[in-house]
């Protein structure tokens, strides 16, 4: 599953190596910047990949307010 996320690109996929789905999250400019641990739940993992990239921005706002 590929998702556009608040500017980011999520991918969500199936790891045999990790027995569960796993989240990439990319930059704006497609670098790899963020990936999980597996998780049970496509569902899950999604969720966790929104949660860091709405961590990311909040990073980016305070940076820039600083």
């Amino acid at each position: 599953m590929i998702e556009q996320y608040k500017g980011y690109e999520i991918k969500v996929y199936w790891s045999e190596n990790d027995m569960g789905y796993v989240f990439c999250v990319f930059s704006r400019d497609g670098e790899g910047i963020e990936e999980s641990g597996a998780y049970f739940y496509e569902e899950n993992a999604l969720l966790g990949a929104r949660k860091a990239v709405d961590w990311l921005v909040e990073k980016e706002e305070l940076a820039a307010e600083g």
